[in-house]
Order: C-alpha cells, then structure tokens, then sequence
C-alpha cells in the first residue's frame, strides 16, 4: 500500500512563535484578517451599478483610493467616441435601509467632509445607496439634491441625512441620463 507521509501536529501559533519574538504572541488570536459582510456587500455594490454601466456602453473605473470617490465612468458617444470629463460615484451599501415616511424616502447619513467636495463639483456626483437584501440600487445626484431640498454647507455641523426616494432605482437609464447631464454640463 502507500505510506503517508506523518508530519507532527504543531499548533500554528507555537510554529509561528519559534521563528518570532515572544511577545508577539502573549494570547492565541487570530492574526488573519476578517472578510466582514460589510466587505461582501460593498464588493455586490460595486458589482450590481458596474453592471449598468457597461450595459450603457461605457467603462467603470474603481478607484484604489478614496478620497471621496469611489469611481468613475467614463462615457463614449453613440459612435463610440470618448467623451471629456467623468462622472464621479461615491458608493454605499447597507443590509438594515431605513424607510422615512415623513421624508419619503431611505434615510442615509453623510459627512460634511464629503459633501464639501461633492457640491463644489461642475460636473454630476452620484451618491449610490445598495440595499443588499433587495439587490436594488438607489441613487442620488448630490448637487441637484441639495439646491431641491434647500441645504446649506455652512449650516451642516458634522453629518446631514439624506433621502433617497424610492423611485430613484439605478437602472441603465439612470446611467444614459446623467451622461446626458454631464454634457449638458461642459
């Protein structure tokens, strides 16, 4: 018959301890980092809006860094020609969404850093809220937002809640009108 090789059982943190310094290892904790569900449903936020993106034709780009933006699209012309500037995206995904009766609308809080950078912008910012039970998408152009409902930056302390109207789902022709806005715009 074959012959299996027996290798002695050593714990990983008794391994690892003999090539590094003791006090590395005062308690037995996982030093492995976690893939939460908050990871797993930003990557389907990401997936469920680039899907309606190329379905309109034009690219998706997710950006390694955030600094207010998570990404941008890229548009092209019916002909296939690229368009100048990008639409900018700011993404957010949740799987509690709160529904506001008064306010019509699911409530999401955001922070007045980010807000200064998103309406001092010429062109659209899409403020995309992902419902991961429903796998819907909900979205908000900022700057529109702001001047309908009549926010002033300066009179934001810290964090403003925002709603987003049921009716506002992201579908590929949300995606095809702020293409539109966006050239409007130039």
């Amino acid at each position: 018959g074959r012959r299996r090789l027996r290798l002695p059982k050593v714990e990983p943190i008794q391994y690892l301890s003999s090539k590094l310094p003791c006090f590395l290892f005062a308690t037995k904790v996982s030093m492995r980092k976690l893939r939460t569900r908050q990871h797993i449903i930003e990557d389907l936020s990401f997936n469920h809006f680039e899907k309606h993106v190329l379905l309109a034709g034009y690219t998706f780009e997710r950006l390694r860094r955030d600094y207010s933006y998570d990404a941008n699209i890229t548009t092209f012309s019916e002909t296939g020609e690229l368009e100048n500037d990008e639409i900018k995206v700011q993404m957010k995904s949740t799987d509690h969404l709160l529904y506001s009766e008064v306010n019509k609308g699911y409530e999401f809080s955001l922070s007045d850093r980010d807000l200064e950078t998103w309406l001092n912008s010429r062109l659209p910012v899409l403020l995309i809220l992902y419902d991961a039970q429903k796998d819907v998408a909900y979205y908000l152009e900022m700057l529109d937002y702001f001047r309908q409902n009549r926010h002033l930056l300066r009179k934001i302390k810290k964090f403003v809640q925002v709603f987003f109207p049921p009716e506002n789902v992201v579908t590929l022709e949300t995606i095809q009108h702020f293409r539109t806005v966006k050239n409007e715009l130039r």
